[in-house]
């Protein structure tokens, strides 16, 4: 039997942390919140949603021998069933901090391929129109004209180099050889119903790279993405103190047709486990159990939390045309992504305790004050 929910709120105290923001000359600029940095969280249990019947008989009929004698357009129908919301998980590597000629590479998780791709012709046909084949890694797969590359497993500035005895180049010297960038990886994507999730394998550092190519780039990333999810590390914010990277990537999902954008709180906290870093494995995002809202200590009204912090902020930013005035966006505005915290399951299992999770990421960001002024750069 599922464990019961308390129907009342659960009261936790916890402490407003997170990275302090670099500072303008002369600007005094208090990131927690003052005097009284703790706070009073609620949680409040959600109706869990009935599981499905489970059907322990066998079905009666294991084969349908008439099915190709159906109208087509039925048939049609029937195999568009086979082709259920999947969680297209991607991971990054490349320490371009450590050396500014590492090439990053974009990689997708393994999963499991859609099956009415390989069924036969028939079925191969109708996956093709439900799904586009999409390169991931283009952003950084672009060669440049006039210059010399080599393999990076032979690159001297790679401290892992094949030749060490090469003397490394400059970080500045223009004329120093570049890495032979990754070849793109291909997937299928169902973009109405497939979520592509950046989770704990993704780097901070390469989200901006990531996401911020101009759109009419041959190397535009995702150009049909819906529905988006992001790891909770993604919210942490860089070592100097700054979300440049992750404020700036997530305005420029304005030039996609993004509707939903969901943020993953707990899963793995560190590395993924063998079982699930290198074997096929189901990610599901589920929506959670709990619910918090908070109140910072001395204060008699609510504060908003991280969803609602930045749903207004996609409300405040997202116009498609205008300029900045007076800190916001102006012009003709587009409809704003749903904005929400989802739990994940691997293969069925949880990986991390939601509350916690949750929390954690609140304290990450805030109050979120530093972003309620942020406008993008004009270029």
């Amino acid at each position: 039997m599922a464990a019961q929910h308390p129907t009342g709120p659960v009261l936790i105290v916890g402490l407003i942390t997170g990275p302090i923001p670099i500072q303008q000359a002369g600007q005094l600029l208090f990131y927690t919140p003052q005097p009284h940095p703790h706070a009073r969280v609620y949680w409040t249990g959600l109706p869990s949603k009935p599981e499905p019947p489970h059907i322990t008989s066998p079905p009666y009929h294991k084969s349908f021998h008439l099915f190709p004698s159906l109208p087509i357009e039925l048939r049609l129908r029937i195999w568009s069933l086979l082709s259920p919301s999947r969680v297209i998980e991607l991971r990054s590597w490349g320490n371009t901090t450590a050396s500014p000629f590492t090439p990053i590479k974009f990689s997708i998780a393994p999963h499991h391929p859609p099956l009415i791709l390989r069924i036969n012709h028939e079925s191969r046909t109708e996956a093709l129109r439900l799904y586009t084949p999409i390169q991931i890694g283009v952003s950084v797969s672009t060669i440049q004209p006039n210059r010399r590359y080599i393999s990076w497993n032979h690159h001297p500035n790679n401290l892992n180099s094949l030749t060490p005895t090469d003397p490394p180049y400059p970080e500045d010297d223009i004329n120093a050889p570049l890495s032979w960038p990754h070849t793109p990886k291909t997937v299928h994507i169902n973009w109405a119903q497939d979520t592509i999730y950046l989770g704990p394998e993704f780097q901070l550092s390469h989200l901006n790279t990531f996401l911020t190519t101009p759109i009419a780039s041959p190397s535009f990333e995702l150009p049909g993405l819906q529905n988006l999810a992001l790891n909770k590390k993604l919210f942490a914010g860089s070592s100097t103190g700054s979300w440049d990277y992750l404020r700036e990537a997530l305005y420029a999902l304005r030039g996609r047709p993004v509707k939903e954008i969901s943020i993953v709180v707990d899963d793995e906290r560190n590395a993924l486990a063998d079982k699930y870093y290198y074997r096929e494995h189901e990610v599901r995002l589920l929506e959670p159990e709990w619910r918090y809202e908070f109140r910072l200590e001395g204060e008699t009204e609510t504060s908003m939390t991280l969803v609602a912090n930045l749903e207004a902020w996609f409300e405040r930013l997202w116009g498609m045309d205008g300029g900045v005035e007076e800190g916001r966006v102006v012009g003709r505005k587009r409809d704003v992504p749903r904005v929400g915290m989802m739990s994940v399951r691997r293969d069925g299992e949880r990986m991390g305790d939601f509350r916690e999770g949750a929390w954690e990421t609140q304290k990450m960001v805030g109050d979120m004050r530093v972003w309620k002024t942020w406008v993008p750069e004009m270029r």
